[in-house]
Protein backbone atom coordinates (compact mmCIF):
# COMPACT_ATOMS: atom_id res chain seq x y z
CA UNK A 1 0.00 0.00 0.00
CA UNK A 2 1.56 3.45 -0.92
CA UNK A 3 0.18 7.16 0.42
CA UNK A 4 -0.29 9.12 -2.40
CA UNK A 5 -1.34 12.81 -2.60
CA UNK A 6 -4.62 11.69 -4.12
CA UNK A 7 -5.58 9.17 -1.37
CA UNK A 8 -4.57 5.37 -0.73
CA UNK A 9 -3.96 3.06 -3.31
CA UNK A 10 -3.05 -0.94 -3.23
CA UNK A 11 -3.42 -4.40 -4.96
CA UNK A 12 -4.42 -7.68 -3.84
CA UNK A 13 -5.04 -11.27 -5.78
CA UNK A 14 -8.32 -12.91 -6.26
CA UNK A 15 -6.99 -15.94 -4.61
CA UNK A 16 -8.68 -18.39 -2.75
CA UNK A 17 -7.86 -16.46 0.64
CA UNK A 18 -9.02 -13.57 -0.68
CA UNK A 19 -12.28 -15.57 -1.62
CA UNK A 20 -12.57 -17.50 1.69
CA UNK A 21 -12.14 -14.54 3.60
CA UNK A 22 -14.85 -12.50 1.45
CA UNK A 23 -17.67 -15.56 2.45
CA UNK A 24 -16.36 -15.87 6.41
CA UNK A 25 -17.05 -12.03 6.76
CA UNK A 26 -19.90 -11.12 4.83
CA UNK A 27 -22.06 -14.66 4.20
CA UNK A 28 -25.20 -14.62 6.85
CA UNK A 29 -24.80 -18.41 7.53
CA UNK A 30 -27.28 -18.80 10.41
CA UNK A 31 -30.00 -21.89 9.17
CA UNK A 32 -33.34 -21.52 10.19
CA UNK A 33 -37.13 -22.61 8.92
CA UNK A 34 -36.64 -20.44 5.98
CA UNK A 35 -33.19 -22.05 4.72
CA UNK A 36 -35.09 -25.38 4.63
CA UNK A 37 -38.43 -24.06 3.00
CA UNK A 38 -37.28 -24.50 -0.75
CA UNK A 39 -35.91 -27.92 0.10
CA UNK A 40 -38.96 -29.27 2.07
CA UNK A 41 -41.18 -27.58 -0.41
CA UNK A 42 -39.74 -30.00 -3.55
CA UNK A 43 -39.60 -32.81 -1.09
CA UNK A 44 -43.09 -32.52 0.28
CA UNK A 45 -44.01 -32.58 -4.07
CA UNK A 46 -42.30 -35.25 -4.51
CA UNK A 47 -44.37 -37.10 -1.76
CA UNK A 48 -47.43 -36.05 -3.29
CA UNK A 49 -46.61 -37.56 -6.61
CA UNK A 50 -45.45 -40.66 -5.63
CA UNK A 51 -48.55 -41.08 -2.79
CA UNK A 52 -51.12 -40.10 -5.97
CA UNK A 53 -48.94 -41.82 -8.26
CA UNK A 54 -48.79 -39.22 -10.37
CA UNK A 55 -45.61 -39.04 -13.29
CA UNK A 56 -42.45 -41.04 -11.05
CA UNK A 57 -40.34 -38.93 -13.10
CA UNK A 58 -41.18 -35.61 -11.50
CA UNK A 59 -41.51 -37.15 -8.68
CA UNK A 60 -38.05 -38.49 -8.63
CA UNK A 61 -36.97 -34.69 -10.44
CA UNK A 62 -38.96 -32.94 -7.13
CA UNK A 63 -36.95 -35.16 -4.58
CA UNK A 64 -33.78 -35.09 -6.02
CA UNK A 65 -34.48 -30.96 -6.62
CA UNK A 66 -34.95 -31.03 -2.39
CA UNK A 67 -31.66 -33.37 -2.37
CA UNK A 68 -29.57 -30.85 -3.79
CA UNK A 69 -31.11 -27.71 -2.53
CA UNK A 70 -30.25 -29.86 0.85
CA UNK A 71 -26.82 -29.95 0.23
CA UNK A 72 -26.61 -26.81 -1.39
CA UNK A 73 -27.46 -25.27 2.42
CA UNK A 74 -25.05 -27.97 3.64
CA UNK A 75 -22.31 -27.18 1.17
CA UNK A 76 -22.76 -23.33 1.10
CA UNK A 77 -19.20 -22.27 1.62
CA UNK A 78 -17.65 -24.72 -0.69
CA UNK A 79 -20.20 -23.93 -3.11
CA UNK A 80 -20.02 -20.01 -3.26
CA UNK A 81 -15.73 -20.38 -2.92
CA UNK A 82 -15.21 -22.72 -5.88
CA UNK A 83 -17.72 -21.02 -7.86
CA UNK A 84 -15.63 -18.17 -7.72
CA UNK A 85 -12.27 -20.10 -8.54
CA UNK A 86 -14.03 -20.96 -11.71
CA UNK A 87 -14.54 -17.26 -12.63
CA UNK A 88 -12.69 -15.73 -15.07
CA UNK A 89 -11.51 -12.92 -12.54
CA UNK A 90 -9.95 -15.33 -10.37
CA UNK A 91 -6.14 -15.41 -10.14
CA UNK A 92 -6.29 -11.72 -11.25
CA UNK A 93 -4.80 -8.63 -9.56
CA UNK A 94 -7.53 -5.97 -8.41
CA UNK A 95 -6.16 -2.41 -7.82
CA UNK A 96 -7.66 -0.59 -5.03
CA UNK A 97 -7.61 3.08 -4.84
CA UNK A 98 -9.39 5.37 -1.52
CA UNK A 99 -9.18 8.84 -1.85
CA UNK A 100 -11.65 11.90 -1.02
CA UNK A 101 -14.04 10.95 -3.76
CA UNK A 102 -14.84 7.33 -2.98
CA UNK A 103 -13.43 3.88 -3.11
CA UNK A 104 -12.21 2.40 -6.82
CA UNK A 105 -11.68 -1.10 -7.80
CA UNK A 106 -9.85 -1.87 -11.17
CA UNK A 107 -8.98 -5.16 -12.55
CA UNK A 108 -8.79 -6.79 -16.27
CA UNK A 109 -12.48 -7.62 -15.55
CA UNK A 110 -14.06 -5.60 -13.69
CA UNK A 111 -13.99 -2.02 -12.68
CA UNK A 112 -16.01 -0.23 -9.83
CA UNK A 113 -16.27 3.36 -8.62
CA UNK A 114 -18.45 3.42 -4.86
CA UNK A 115 -18.55 7.34 -4.19
CA UNK A 116 -18.47 8.82 -0.86
CA UNK A 117 -22.05 10.06 -1.41
CA UNK A 118 -23.61 6.16 -2.78
CA UNK A 119 -22.87 4.80 0.63
CA UNK A 120 -25.41 4.23 3.33
CA UNK A 121 -23.25 2.35 5.70
CA UNK A 122 -19.67 0.88 6.43
CA UNK A 123 -19.44 -2.32 9.07
CA UNK A 124 -15.74 -3.01 10.68
CA UNK A 125 -15.61 -6.74 10.58
CA UNK A 126 -12.82 -8.82 12.39
CA UNK A 127 -10.55 -8.76 8.92
CA UNK A 128 -11.72 -6.25 6.74
CA UNK A 129 -15.14 -3.60 5.95
CA UNK A 130 -18.11 -4.53 4.75
CA UNK A 131 -19.32 -1.35 2.85
CA UNK A 132 -23.04 -1.15 1.52
CA UNK A 133 -23.92 1.23 -1.25
CA UNK A 134 -26.63 2.13 -3.53
CA UNK A 135 -25.81 -0.41 -6.08
CA UNK A 136 -25.18 -3.33 -3.43
CA UNK A 137 -22.32 -4.58 -1.15
CA UNK A 138 -18.46 -4.85 -1.40
CA UNK A 139 -15.88 -6.10 1.05
CA UNK A 140 -12.65 -4.80 1.56
CA UNK A 141 -10.16 -6.84 3.66
CA UNK A 142 -7.47 -5.53 6.34
CA UNK A 143 -5.00 -7.52 5.09
CA UNK A 144 -4.23 -5.04 1.47
CA UNK A 145 -4.63 -1.61 3.43
CA UNK A 146 -2.12 0.34 5.17
CA UNK A 147 -2.87 1.99 9.21
CA UNK A 148 -3.64 5.26 6.78
CA UNK A 149 -6.51 3.59 4.42
CA UNK A 150 -7.82 1.82 7.85
CA UNK A 151 -7.95 4.80 9.69
CA UNK A 152 -10.07 6.59 7.42
CA UNK A 153 -12.57 3.78 6.63
CA UNK A 154 -12.81 3.45 10.32
CA UNK A 155 -13.38 7.62 10.46
CA UNK A 156 -15.57 6.90 8.14
CA UNK A 157 -18.24 4.30 10.18
CA UNK A 158 -18.62 6.28 12.90
CA UNK A 159 -19.12 9.76 11.88
CA UNK A 160 -23.06 9.50 10.62
CA UNK A 161 -22.13 8.06 7.50
CA UNK A 162 -25.58 7.53 6.80
CA UNK A 163 -26.61 9.77 4.16
CA UNK A 164 -29.59 11.78 3.57
CA UNK A 165 -30.80 11.47 -0.33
Amino acid sequence: MTDTSTGHSSSYILNRKYFSECFDETANTATHFNTFRKAMLFITLAAVFFLMDIGAYAAWFFLCLGGIELLSIRYKRSWWIARHMLSRASGSTVNLRIDEQGIFTDSDYHQQSILWNDITDIKSTEKGFVIIHNSGTHYLSQSGLDENAVALLGRAIYPSRKRKS
